[in-house]
């Protein structure tokens, strides 16, 4: 009775190894999922350092061109209209014309307005990388105040964007210095 013993694995060593797979397995899918999140939180990060950069050239520096921000601007004066901030100004090179920036001092989230006495397009918003009709930012303002002295006009903001039910908030202060008061 010469037995071979070439008979198998048992059945606790198949349990053990299956276990071991799974756990393996699972570590894994953790670890992909994780990274993966933290790879959509940079880009959500991204984009709305992005827009800041976008935000902060427009109101320095025109939402409708070169020389119609707020940068080297005459004549700024404050007002609040239905719940609204709004900055009035005169830029040296703008023509002749005034501007306007509207923004929301409460919590709820809006746009920085950018308003042009004339011409078309008459509105625009200052958060929004690309113009668009009809399509509005994805990031969205919260808190717009305004402050002046004789020389310096200062706009605080918050960016937000929504993404992955999350809300990314960015600060922002934005200085100008005024030019002939």
């Amino acid at each position: 009775m010469n037995r071979n013993r070439s008979s198998g694995f048992t059945l606790t060593e198949i349990m053990i190894a299956v276990t071991i797979s799974v756990l393996i397995f699972s570590a894994l899918g953790m670890l992909l999922s994780r990274c993966f999140s933290l790879w959509l939180g940079s880009q959500a990060e991204w984009k709305l350092a992005q827009h800041a950069r976008v935000t902060r050239t427009r109101l320095l520096y025109g939402g409708f061109g070169t020389g119609t921000g707020l940068l080297n601007s005459t004549n700024v004066t404050f007002d609040t209209s239905g719940g609204w901030r709004r900055v009035e100004f005169y830029p040296v090179t703008g023509g002749g014309d005034y501007y306007r920036l509207w923004g929301s001092p409460g919590s709820y989230q809006s746009n920085i307005w950018i308003e042009r006495e004339n011409g078309y397009p008459r509105w625009a918003w200052a958060q929004e990388v690309r113009f668009s009709s009809g399509a509005y930012p994805a990031v969205l303002v919260n808190d717009f105040s305004a402050a002046r002295t004789n020389t310096t006009v200062t706009l605080s903001y918050t960016l937000n964007l929504s993404a992955l039910g999350k809300t990314y908030e960015l600060p922002q202060v934005v200085q100008a210095e005024l030019i002939n008061e």
